[in-house]
């Protein structure tokens, strides 16, 4: 615990310089995702599946209930989201999942996720209606849009996820076609390390690369895990450093994170979850 402290005082002491603020991507909105800067597409449980990779819903079996609540300065944020997975009544796994975000951009979404497959090699796909407007408009729109995924699991903990995002209709400004490439792997002393590569098909190379890097510890028998990441983000030109822990209890599993922008000293956003398996 100790440890954790000093990193995450570490991180909330950068020093700062002024630059723009981005609205934060949807899949960081959770407190494990947040925590490893976004490194989850290959390592998502079934809850954050329906929002990193919807093929990681398939598995892991039983009924998943989950909600996480975000938060940010300096450009307000607040995000609420509630999941619920069946992956036992079908051979498909499935999800359905909200999602509220309030800030520089307003959306309410509701999706619907289906993921198969077997030992090694699963897919799945999200198909999700957004109802939102950009800041500088008045006008609300309604987009049908989704998400395609697939994830390959080999000998030895290492995992491979591909993933293409926001597939469908992008005339929301912040909805933005995107394609990840996601690894993870179990190393020694109770580590995962994990790297996602992230394209935005409708920016330039430069702009429209992001890389997430991210690492969790488990702490032996005990409940704890303790997760670190780090993001660059190629249409701010920022990167952004983060920590975050998790607990868990027999069925429930809490947890929280916090990312801040190193360019900017009042760019924090918070994230608390919870889940439970019935």
């Amino acid at each position: 615990m100790r440890r954790f402290a000093l990193l995450s005082a570490l991180l909330l002491a950068w020093p700062a310089a002024g630059a723009l603020a981005a609205a934060p991507r949807p899949e960081l909105l959770d407190a494990r995702s947040l925590a490893m800067g976004g490194a989850l597409r290959s390592l998502a449980g079934p809850v954050e599946a329906a929002r990193v990779n919807p093929a990681a819903l398939g598995p892991v079996r039983g009924f998943f209930a989950g909600t996480s609540y975000a938060t940010g300065r300096r450009h307000p944020v607040d995000a609420f989201s509630l999941t619920l997975v069946d992956n036992v009544t079908s051979p498909m796994g499935g999800a359905l999942q909200y999602l509220r975000v309030n800030g520089p951009e307003e959306r309410e979404d509701v999706s619907l996720s289906l993921a198969a497959g077997k030992t090694g090699l699963w897919w799945g796909f999200t198909v999700r209606y957004v109802h939102g407007r950009e800041d500088d408009t008045t006008r609300w729109k309604d987009v049908f849009t989704g998400d395609l995924g697939f994830l390959f699991e080999r000998p030895g903990g290492l995992r491979i996820a591909a993933v293409g995002q926001d597939l469908l209709d992008t005339s929301l400004g912040y909805l933005e076609r995107r394609i990840a490439l996601g690894v993870s792997k179990d190393v020694r002393w109770g580590w995962t390390l994990a790297a996602d590569v992230v394209r935005t098909l409708d920016r330039d190379v430069s702009r429209g690369t992001d890389l997430h890097l991210g690492a969790e510890h488990a702490v032996g028998d005990t409940p704890w895990r303790f997760r670190l990441g780090q993001l660059w983000r190629g249409d701010t030109g920022k990167d952004y450093g983060s920590v975050g822990v998790g607990w868990s209890w027999r069925t429930l599993t809490v947890g929280y994170g916090v990312q801040r922008a190193r360019q900017s000293s009042d760019e924090i956003l918070h994230a608390v979850s919870a889940e439970g398996v019935f």
